[in-house]
């Protein structure tokens, strides 16, 4: 991880936490949720969070512990069994980013340094299942008022790529090659100045 951001590792696993240690520079380790009181209070916010952590009957991130704290944190929660169900309610309740416990130190190095910028990281099968949420659930404005900036073609692909389609579906559905819709989504993120398709869905549906 390139972010010389202090790193919190919240486990309770011992092998995992010999796992993370990679990660970051001199991560501090803890074993129980209330470390984020004092992670926060000290000024610091990316957090790497096991969320097998032993709690109460309820998820960690129901603890009041998150609830306090994760508005003014970036954590990147990761589960051992991760499932777009688990994901959803994990984002919902404040996290940056949803993980599997035991990816490769350089997919999490890379995770992580996406949560400390502020963008959000989660699985290609979460995110288009929060694209779709987001297109069902909020109006979409007329074409003219987010896409002005754009060719039609990339107003095409913008649109397809805002409800959740793949880059080879949207390849298939407008006869070009995966290639051609990589250069035209990079040149729309930057017109739109947006970072990925999360924030693009919501740039179609007037969020900014």
């Amino acid at each position: 991880m390139n972010t010389a951001e202090p790193l919190l590792i919240l486990t309770d696993d011992d092998r995992l936490a010999a796992h993370w240690q990679a990660l970051g520079h001199a991560p501090v380790r803890a074993r129980r949720i209330d470390a984020l009181d004092s992670w926060r209070a000290a000024g610091h916010r990316l957090v790497l969070a096991d969320l097998a952590l032993p709690s109460a009957e309820t998820p960690i991130w129901q603890q009041p512990a998150w609830q306090r704290n994760a508005a003014g944190l970036a954590i990147l929660a990761a589960s051992s069994r991760p499932n777009d169900d688990e994901g959803l309610a994990v984002l919902n309740a404040g996290a940056s980013g949803y993980c599997h416990t035991h990816a490769p130190g350089a997919s999490l190095g890379q995770a992580l340094e996406v949560v400390a910028s502020g963008e959000l990281w989660v699985g290609r099968a979460l995110l288009s299942r929060l694209l779709r949420l987001v297109n069902t659930r909020l109006p979409r404005l007329p074409a003219d008022d987010w896409s002005a900036p754009l060719t039609e073609r990339e107003r095409e692909v913008a649109q397809l790529a805002a409800v959740g389609d793949s880059n080879p579906t949207i390849a298939a559905t407008l006869g070009i090659t995966e290639r051609t819709v990589k250069a035209h989504l990079k040149a729309v993120f930057d017109k739109l100045q947006v970072a990925d398709r999360l924030q693009l869905a919501l740039r179609v549906h007037g969020v900014r």
